[in-house]
C-alpha cells in the first residue's frame, strides 16, 4: 500500500519496531511476534514528524493511525504538562490519551478516548496481549479484515488480504463506529457508537431555524477541515454542494483550486463549472477527456477502488482525473460535497417516495442512505485520493452537520410529488449567504451524466463487445456480476420511476468485467460466470442465436 503514504513507514513485530522515511529501507530480518502492525504514511497533520507506529513511553502499547482528529490540539490542552513539548501530531495527541487511560486494559483505555475524539481515522492499537482495530463513527476511512484459520489480518484495503490469504479469502468490512477486538482465545466485534445518538434532538419546522442550525453547522465542519492549511483542493462539478464547498472555503480566506472533469467539450459539468467559477471568482482548472483516455483509464480506476461495478466506475471516472489534476498541482487535501444528497433529499426518488408513501418513509430512506455512505462513495473516493497520496475530507459527513440536517423538518426539504430540484433548505441556505439564485437553484444531472462519462462508456461498450442480445444468448447476466448492490438508485431508486433507466447495461457492465478480470480483480463466483459466458460466446449456441 505504499501509495496510501509515500512519506515514511514503520512497524512492530513482537518487542521489535523500525521506522523509517522510505519503505525500502525497513529492516524484516529475524523479527518475529504473535502480533505485527504496520504503517505507511502520508504526512498531513506534522509534516516531517509523525513517523508511525507510536510507542508508549513503557513500550508497552503501540498505535496506528490513519485520518485525521480535529480537536487534537483541545484534548492535548486538557493533558497536564508532564508530556513535555507541545505535540507535532494529532496521532501524537491520541498515544498521549491511551498512555494516560491504560492500566493494563488495553479495551477499556480505548473506550475511554474515542468518545472524545472529533475526526475520521482508522485506528490499530496493540498491547501483545490483545489488538483492536477501530473504525471512525461514519466510516470516511475504510477498514477491511480476514481470517484463516489462527490467523486475522486488517488494512486499509483489500488487495494486501488478497496477498495474504489468496482471491478466495472473504473480506469483510469493519463498520462504521466498531473495533474489532482480538486475543489468543479469538476475536469479537464490538459497536463503540451508534448513529442513532444524532437524532435525539427535537425537529425543527421553522425556516429561519433550520437556516440558522444548518448554517452554523456547515461553517464549523469546513473550517476545521481547513484550518491551518496553506491552501486545499476542492473536487468540482458545479453542481449546488461543490459549489456551497468552494464558496465557504473562499469566505474564510484559506487559498484552494478546484478541479473539474469531463469528457469531451459539451459535457454539462464542464460547461458549468466555467460559468460557476467565472461569475464568483473560483481558480478552475479543467480536464477534457477523450474516449480513448477514458478506455486507458477504466483497468487503472478498477484496481484502485477494488470495485468493477459500472455505477462506481462510471461515477469514479471524472474524480480521478480531478484527483490527478490536483497531485499535479501539488494539493495534499481535497474537499468533496459527498453527502449532501442524502442528508437533504437531492435524489428525484426522495421526492415520489414523500409522496408514496409519506414524509416518515422519506426521512426512513434519507437515514439509511446516509448510513450507507460509507460503503457507497466513501470507500471507493478514499481509496482515488489515496491512491494519488492525497486525503479526501467530507464536510457534509461531519456528525454536527448529520445531527443538523436530520433535525430540519422533511417538508423544508423536498416537495412530495415530481419534485425536479430536491434539498429545499439547502439552496435556500445558498441563496442566503450569497449564492445566485440561478445557481443554487439548478438542477443537476448525476456525475456520470453530467461529466458524459456513461455516454462515453457506452459507445466503447458498443465498438468492444458483442451486442445485448448475443450476451443473453450466451447467459451473461449483470445483476450475477454484481452482487453486492451499492447506492440508493440501485438498492431501491429504480421502483419511483421508469425501472429501465437504472438497470446495468450488459454491454458496459460486461467490458469492466472483461478488464476486472485481467487484473485478477473478479470476485470467484463472478470470474466463474464470466469464463461460462466467455466460453458460450465462441460455441454453437451464440452462432445459432445470431445466425436465425
Amino acid at each position: 500500500m505504499h501509495h496510501r503514504g509515500p512519506d515514511g513507514a514503520g512497524y512492530v513485530i513482537g518487542n521489535s519496531i523500525d521506522r523509517q522515511g522510505q519503505l525500502e529501507a525497513l529492516d524484516f530480518s529475524h523479527k518475529r511476534g504473535r502480533a505485527a502492525l504496520g504503517h505507511v504514511r502520508l504526512a498531513i497533520t506534522g509534516q516531517a514528524s509523525g513517523l508511525q507506529p507510536f510507542q508508549s513511553q513503557d513500550r508497552r502499547v503501540s498505535f496506528l493511525h490513519n485520518g485525521e482528529i480535529y480537536n487534537y490540539q483541545q484534548l492535548w490542552a486538557g493533558l497536564d504538562t508532564a508530556h513535555g513539548a507541545p505535540p507535532r501530531s494529532d496521532s501524537e495527541v491520541v498515544m498521549r490519551l491511551l498512555e494516560r487511560h491504560y492500566a493494563g486494559d488495553l479495551q477499556e483505555a480505548v473506550t475511554q478516548i474515542l468518545p472524545r475524539l472529533d475526526g475520521v481515522y482508522a485506528l490499530a492499537i496493540s498491547d501483545q496481549n490483545q489488538t483492536l482495530v477501530v473504525r471512525d463513527r461514519i466510516g470516511v476511512r475504510q477498514l477491511y479484515y480476514a481470517m484463516n484459520g489462527d490467523r486475522v489480518a486488517f488494512a486499509s484495503e483489500k488487495k494486501p488480504l488478497w496477498e495474504l490469504f489468496g482471491r478466495a479469502a472473504e473480506i469483510n468490512r469493519i463498520p462504521p463506529g466498531h473495533l474489532l477486538a482480538m486475543d489468543a482465545r479469538g476475536s469479537e466485534m464490538l459497536q463503540f457508537w451508534s448513529p442513532e445518538q444524532l437524532r435525539n434532538e427535537p425537529m425543527i419546522t421553522n425556516r429561519d431555524n433550520a437556516l440558522a442550525a444548518y448554517g452554523q453547522a456547515i461553517r464549523a465542519a469546513i473550517h476545521k477541515r481547513i484550518h491551518g492549511r496553506d491552501r486545499v483542493g476542492i473536487i468540482f462539478s458545479g453542481g449546488i454542494d461543490s459549489v456551497l464547498v468552494a464558496y465557504l472555503v473562499k469566505e474564510a480566506g484559506v487559498p484552494f483550486t478546484c478541479y473539474t472533469v469531463g469528457c469531451g467539450e459539451d459535457a454539462p459539468d464542464l460547461k458549468w463549472a466555467r460559468d460557476v467559477a467565472q461569475r464568483l471568482g473560483f481558480p478552475l482548472q479543467e480536464k477534457v477527456l477523450t474516449p480513448a483516455e477514458v478506455e486507458s483509464l477504466i483497468p487503472e480506476i478498477i484496481r484502485d477502488i477494488e470495485d468493477h461495478g459500472l455505477n462506481q466506475v462510471e461515477v469514479a471516472v471524472p474524480i480521478y482525473i480531478a484527483n490527478r489534476l490536483a497531485q499535479e498541482a501539488g494539493e495534499r487535501v481535497l474537499l468533496t460535497g459527498q453527502g449532501a444528497d442524502e442528508l437533504f433529499g437531492g435524489y428525484s426518488w426522495y421526492s415520489r417516495v414523500a409522496a408514496a408513501e409519506g414524509y416518515d418513509r422519506f426521512v426512513a430512506r434519507s437515514w439509511e442512505d446516509t448510513c450507507l455512505l460509507y460503503k457507497e462513495c466513501l470507500e471507493r473516493e478514499d481509496k482515488i485520493t489515496m491512491a494519488h497520496s492525497m486525503e479526501l475530507r467530507v464536510p457534509f459527513l461531519d456528525p454536527e452537520v448529520i445531527r443538523a440536517a436530520f433535525r430540519i423538518a422533511p417538508e423544508l426539504k423536498v416537495n412530495q410529488g415530481e419534485d425536479r430540484l430536491g434539498k429545499r433548505i439547502h439552496r435556500d441556505l445558498c441563496q442566503a449567504i450569497g449564492i445566485p439564485e440561478d445557481i443554487a437553484y439548478r438542477v443537476k444531472e448525476a456525475a456520470q451524466h453530467g461529466a458524459n462519462v456513461h455516454d462515453t462508456l457506452g459507445e466503447l461498450a458498443r465498438e468492444r463487445v458483442p451486442n445485448e442480445a448475443v450476451l443473453r444468448a450466451a447467459g451473461y447476466d449483470p445483476d450475477l456480476s454484481v452482487t453486492e448492490k451499492l447506492g440508493s438508485s440501485s438498492r431501491y431508486g429504480y421502483r419511483y420511476g421508469d425501472a429501465q433507466l437504472w438497470k446495468p447495461d450488459p454491454q458496459m457492465q460486461f467490458l469492466l468485467d472483461s478488464h476486472a478480470a485481467r487484473f485478477g480483480l473478479l470476485p470467484l463466483d463472478t470470474l466463474r460466470h464470466w469464463e461460462e459466458v466467455n466460453e458460450r460466446l465462441t460455441g454453437e449456441l451464440v452462432l445459432s442465436s445470431t445466425a436465425s
